[in-house]
Protein backbone atom coordinates (compact mmCIF):
# COMPACT_ATOMS: atom_id res chain seq x y z
CA UNK A 1 0.00 0.00 0.00
CA UNK A 2 1.50 3.38 -1.18
CA UNK A 3 0.81 6.43 0.99
CA UNK A 4 1.54 10.11 0.30
CA UNK A 5 3.52 12.04 3.65
CA UNK A 6 4.52 15.66 3.35
CA UNK A 7 8.20 16.36 3.96
CA UNK A 8 8.68 18.17 7.44
CA UNK A 9 11.26 19.35 9.14
CA UNK A 10 12.61 19.67 13.06
CA UNK A 11 14.04 22.85 14.55
CA UNK A 12 17.72 20.96 14.03
CA UNK A 13 16.83 20.67 10.42
CA UNK A 14 16.33 17.31 10.40
CA UNK A 15 13.79 16.03 7.97
CA UNK A 16 10.92 13.64 8.56
CA UNK A 17 7.46 12.40 7.58
CA UNK A 18 4.69 11.87 9.77
CA UNK A 19 3.28 8.07 9.97
CA UNK A 20 -0.78 7.85 10.44
CA UNK A 21 -1.85 5.96 12.94
CA UNK A 22 -2.83 3.10 10.39
CA UNK A 23 0.24 2.46 9.26
CA UNK A 24 1.85 2.63 12.66
CA UNK A 25 -0.48 -0.54 14.14
CA UNK A 26 0.28 -2.63 11.45
CA UNK A 27 3.88 -1.54 11.72
CA UNK A 28 4.57 -1.66 15.06
CA UNK A 29 2.96 -5.38 15.79
CA UNK A 30 4.99 -7.34 18.23
CA UNK A 31 6.91 -4.05 19.33
CA UNK A 32 8.49 -3.90 16.26
CA UNK A 33 9.79 -0.42 15.21
CA UNK A 34 12.07 -1.00 12.22
CA UNK A 35 10.82 -0.92 9.03
CA UNK A 36 12.15 -1.17 5.60
CA UNK A 37 10.67 2.43 3.26
CA UNK A 38 10.43 2.70 -0.49
CA UNK A 39 9.81 6.68 -1.54
CA UNK A 40 8.62 7.75 -4.49
CA UNK A 41 9.23 4.44 -5.81
CA UNK A 42 12.70 4.78 -6.00
CA UNK A 43 14.72 4.40 -2.75
CA UNK A 44 14.67 2.15 -0.29
CA UNK A 45 16.16 2.41 2.82
CA UNK A 46 16.31 0.65 6.76
CA UNK A 47 14.65 2.89 9.23
CA UNK A 48 13.14 3.46 12.99
CA UNK A 49 9.40 4.41 13.48
CA UNK A 50 10.02 6.83 16.14
CA UNK A 51 7.77 8.04 18.99
CA UNK A 52 7.39 12.33 18.44
CA UNK A 53 7.50 13.62 21.76
CA UNK A 54 4.17 15.56 21.27
CA UNK A 55 2.07 12.54 19.87
CA UNK A 56 2.26 10.85 16.89
CA UNK A 57 4.94 8.64 15.13
CA UNK A 58 7.44 9.45 12.36
CA UNK A 59 10.36 8.32 10.28
CA UNK A 60 13.68 10.30 9.96
CA UNK A 61 14.39 11.25 5.70
CA UNK A 62 18.20 11.69 5.98
CA UNK A 63 19.80 14.80 3.96
CA UNK A 64 21.40 12.38 1.59
CA UNK A 65 18.40 10.71 0.86
CA UNK A 66 16.65 14.26 0.31
CA UNK A 67 19.18 15.11 -2.21
CA UNK A 68 19.31 11.97 -4.17
CA UNK A 69 15.40 12.03 -4.59
CA UNK A 70 15.83 16.24 -4.54
CA UNK A 71 13.26 16.84 -2.00
CA UNK A 72 12.82 19.24 0.40
CA UNK A 73 10.54 20.17 3.68
CA UNK A 74 6.97 21.15 2.21
CA UNK A 75 7.45 18.25 -0.52
CA UNK A 76 4.65 15.53 -1.46
CA UNK A 77 5.95 11.99 -1.66
CA UNK A 78 4.86 8.83 -1.67
CA UNK A 79 5.60 5.65 0.63
CA UNK A 80 5.45 2.00 1.04
CA UNK A 81 6.34 -0.02 4.21
CA UNK A 82 7.07 -3.11 5.06
CA UNK A 83 8.57 -4.85 8.31
CA UNK A 84 12.46 -5.09 8.22
CA UNK A 85 13.03 -8.88 8.97
CA UNK A 86 16.84 -8.38 7.75
CA UNK A 87 19.57 -10.07 10.16
CA UNK A 88 21.06 -6.69 11.16
CA UNK A 89 17.53 -4.55 10.13
CA UNK A 90 20.50 -2.41 7.98
CA UNK A 91 22.34 -3.43 4.91
CA UNK A 92 26.03 -4.86 5.62
CA UNK A 93 28.46 -3.55 3.67
CA UNK A 94 30.68 -6.30 1.87
CA UNK A 95 33.59 -5.22 3.06
CA UNK A 96 32.86 -5.19 6.50
CA UNK A 97 31.40 -8.69 5.99
CA UNK A 98 34.78 -9.88 3.99
CA UNK A 99 36.75 -7.99 7.27
CA UNK A 100 34.91 -9.44 10.39
CA UNK A 101 34.52 -12.98 8.45
CA UNK A 102 38.46 -13.05 8.32
CA UNK A 103 38.77 -12.25 12.14
CA UNK A 104 36.87 -14.69 14.23
CA UNK A 105 37.65 -12.47 17.15
CA UNK A 106 35.95 -9.44 15.99
CA UNK A 107 32.80 -11.31 14.23
CA UNK A 108 32.38 -12.78 17.88
CA UNK A 109 32.67 -9.34 19.17
CA UNK A 110 30.68 -7.72 16.84
CA UNK A 111 27.97 -10.41 17.51
CA UNK A 112 27.58 -9.75 21.21
CA UNK A 113 26.96 -6.25 20.89
CA UNK A 114 23.24 -4.95 20.82
CA UNK A 115 21.31 -4.79 17.92
CA UNK A 116 21.71 -1.05 17.74
CA UNK A 117 25.39 -1.14 18.35
CA UNK A 118 26.06 -3.11 15.17
CA UNK A 119 23.22 -1.23 13.20
CA UNK A 120 25.56 2.10 13.84
CA UNK A 121 28.89 0.09 13.18
CA UNK A 122 27.21 -0.77 9.69
CA UNK A 123 26.43 2.69 8.75
CA UNK A 124 29.70 3.77 9.80
CA UNK A 125 31.12 1.66 6.92
CA UNK A 126 28.45 2.69 4.14
CA UNK A 127 28.91 6.21 4.71
CA UNK A 128 31.87 6.11 2.76
CA UNK A 129 31.75 5.80 -0.71
CA UNK A 130 34.41 4.16 -2.06
CA UNK A 131 35.45 0.25 -1.75
CA UNK A 132 39.28 1.57 -0.30
CA UNK A 133 37.77 3.59 1.70
CA UNK A 134 35.62 1.53 3.28
CA UNK A 135 37.75 -1.33 3.74
CA UNK A 136 39.62 0.66 5.57
CA UNK A 137 37.12 2.21 7.74
CA UNK A 138 35.96 -1.49 8.44
CA UNK A 139 39.42 -2.56 9.48
CA UNK A 140 39.80 0.88 12.05
CA UNK A 141 36.38 -0.74 13.57
CA UNK A 142 37.87 -3.73 13.62
CA UNK A 143 41.04 -2.55 15.29
CA UNK A 144 38.78 -0.75 18.11
CA UNK A 145 36.64 -3.73 18.86
CA UNK A 146 39.21 -5.42 19.66
CA UNK A 147 40.59 -3.05 21.90
CA UNK A 148 37.34 -2.74 23.74
CA UNK A 149 35.61 0.25 22.43
CA UNK A 150 32.31 -0.91 21.10
CA UNK A 151 30.15 2.51 21.06
CA UNK A 152 29.65 3.34 17.20
CA UNK A 153 29.87 7.32 18.95
CA UNK A 154 33.70 6.64 20.33
CA UNK A 155 34.51 4.38 17.03
CA UNK A 156 35.71 7.43 14.98
CA UNK A 157 37.88 9.33 17.16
Amino acid sequence: MTTAFVIEKFDSGMHYIMLDTKTVAALTENDNKRVICKLNNQLEFHCAIMPKKEGGHFINIGLTICRKLKIKEGFKVSATFSVDNSAYQFEMPDEFKAVIDTDQKAHEIFHSLSAGNQRGLLYLVSQVKSTDKKIERALKIVAKLKSGVTSPRAMLK
